[in-house]
This record gives C-alpha cells, structure tokens and sequence, in this order.
C-alpha cells in the first residue's frame, strides 16, 4: 500500500476534514453498481465544493493517486483496488429560478431526484431520462441519454475546476458528442454543478412521461440486477471510419435496424451470438446482448475475459470494434 510515512500525515488531514465519511481500505465492490472492485486505500464523500478541492489539493500535495466519481453506477473497478483516494462528488446544492425556467444543481445530485423535482413543477426537457442512474456530473461526463433527450440538451454552463482554478464552461465548450465530452479527455478537469433551461410543461404530463420511462427500463434492468446499464456504446453511423469501412459494414445490416442514425450494439452482439455467454458469475443476460451483469462473486478478471470475447465476436462477423460505455478505474 502507500507510503505509510505519508499515509499518517494525509488520513489525519482527510479525518479532521470528513470525520465520518473517511473510509479506509474500503472495497469498492460495496460502491459500483455492477459489484465489483477491491479495496480503496481511501474513500471520501465530499457534500460541499471546499471539501473536494481540498481533498484534490491534498492528494496532489501528497503526491498519492486520486480519482473523482460520482455513484459508481458507471465504473469498473480493478480486483486489486486503488491505491489511492477515491473522492466520491456528492455536491448536491440547488438553486430553482421558477421566472426563467432555471435551475443551478451540483454535480453530486442524484439525476433521477432531480427529475422527479423538476416534473413536479412543470419543468421538462429531462423527464425521458428518468431510470438512468448516476448523478448529474457522471450523466454531464458521459453525455448521457436516453429515448430522444440528452443531458447536454437543456444544459446552459458547466462549473469545473481545471486544476488551477474553478471557472464556468458554455455548452460549446463542453464538445458534446455521443457519450462522449470534452471531460473524458481532459481528465483532470472536475465537474462542480450545472445550470439547466427548461421548457415549462404539465407536471402531470411529465410525471406520467417519467413513469413510463422507467417500466420500460425495468424491464431489461430488473431491480437489483448488478450490472453498469448498457456496457458498450452504440455506434453512429456517421463516425464509422474510414468511408471504405462504413460502406462494407453497412451491406451486412438491415436498414430497418438504423434509427436516427444509430445502430445499437446489442444487436451486433446477438447477431453475433454474445447472449447467455458468460467467465464464471459474469454474464450476458439471456435475453439482451448489451447487458453484462454480476450474478454473485464475479471479478474484474472475469469480466475482461467476456468482453474480449465479446469484442472478437462482433470484430469477426461484423469487421467493426466495439467501445465501451462505463468507465474503468
């Protein structure tokens, strides 16, 4: 583990700053949503802005390894751990401007909290997200979606902190593209809130909206099922590179398939067999090829062994590779 020279000096620092919420060679299988990872040499919940750049500052004072997540509904964590300070962002101010249709809300709100609230008072342009997991700073990183809306959609600034300062970002700024940013490539970069521009709707309208999304999702995530969500990205045809590769991939799939010009993974995956597959307790669900799920005591290990498997699967039959949506600690 880490230098225990320095280790005392920085766990006294993050003790008198967390207390409580200081956890210490904590499995991160308790945090991740698919129930997998070894232990964190530190964990903490940073609630309010100061405690997360104080615990970066420390981390970078200290020269230990850090990263900062959100719920871990998103993340795969290595069976070996990290060696290093998780910060888990759990900032979760909010300020609702009802005159301009407005809202301001840290990066560790719940995503689905939040649209719950803004239902309630007649703000849409979310409501079709409801059931995605995470928080508002891992939907923003991810740019995620789902059923025709995107988080970047209503979005108006991003705040961050680059590393040397906190600033605001414009949605330009942020390079949006298909679950994708400009924050997976500036991985220093931390999210600290957003501001959001809705339309104004029904409530009830909305909340029927919401509901109906969320027995649609439940019916491929069960309540409980240990899994990331959608394990790969589905592809846009348009990014498929180069034209040569487009053009002989696009004769093998039916053009009933292509909608607003995606092309879900799950169905390369059943073409090319991933179904029920499976390394040990990790597995494909029987009836989706994009969702990989822990049915009890799977690792990191055996869920790198399916994907490869996966990947070579659809690399073979289709000629295209797979990317994958979660993210990897």
């Amino acid at each position: 583990m880490y230098m225990k020279t320095r280790t005392d000096t920085i766990e006294n620092a993050l003790h008198t700053l967390f207390k409580k919420r200081l956890r210490i060679e904590y499995p991160l299988r308790e945090i991740t949503s698919i129930h997998i990872g070894g232990p964190a040499h530190y964990i903490v919940m940073a609630q309010h802005e100061h405690e997360l750049l104080e615990a970066v500052r420390l981390a970078r004072a200290y020269r230990m390894p850090y990263v900062v997540i959100g719920e871990a509904s998103n993340i795969i964590a290595e069976d070996i751990g990290f060696n290093g300070l998780v910060i888990q962002n759990r900032i979760a101010d909010c300020t609702i401007d009802k005159s301009t249709h407005s809202i301001t809300v840290g990066a560790g709100y719940n995503l689905l909290a939040l649209i719950k609230r803004i239902n309630a008072i007649g703000l849409a342009g979310m409501e079709r997200m409801a059931g995605i997991p995470g928080t508002i700073g891992g939907a923003i990183y991810g740019c995620a979606g789902a059923y025709g809306q995107e988080i970047k959609d209503c979005l108006h600034h991003v705040q961050i902190y680059d590393g040397r300062t906190v600033r605001w970002l414009t949605r330009d700024a942020c390079m949006f593209r298909y679950r994708s940013s400009i924050f997976k490539k500036k991985k220093n970069w931390i999210i600290l809130a957003a501001t959001f521009t809705y339309t104004h709707a029904h409530p009830a309208a909305l909340k029927k909206i919401s509901r109906d999304t969320i027995r649609l999702r439940e019916k491929k995530y069960p309540r409980g099922m240990r899994c990331p969500g959608s394990f790969f990205k589905n592809l846009v045809i348009k990014m498929i590179s180069p034209a040569s590769l487009r053009d002989e991939f696009m004769k093998k799939i039916p053009p009933e398939k292509i909608t607003f010009g995606k092309l879900a993974s799950g169905y390369l995956l059943e073409e090319a067999g991933a179904m029920g597959l499976a390394e040990h307790d990790i597995a494909v669900a029987a009836y989706h090829g994009n969702l990989i799920y822990n049915k009890g005591n799977g690792t990191a290990h055996d869920l790198a062994r399916l994907v490869k498997r996966l990947k070579h699967r659809v690399q073979k039959k289709f000629g295209i590779e797979l990317s994958e949506e979660v993210q990897y600690i």
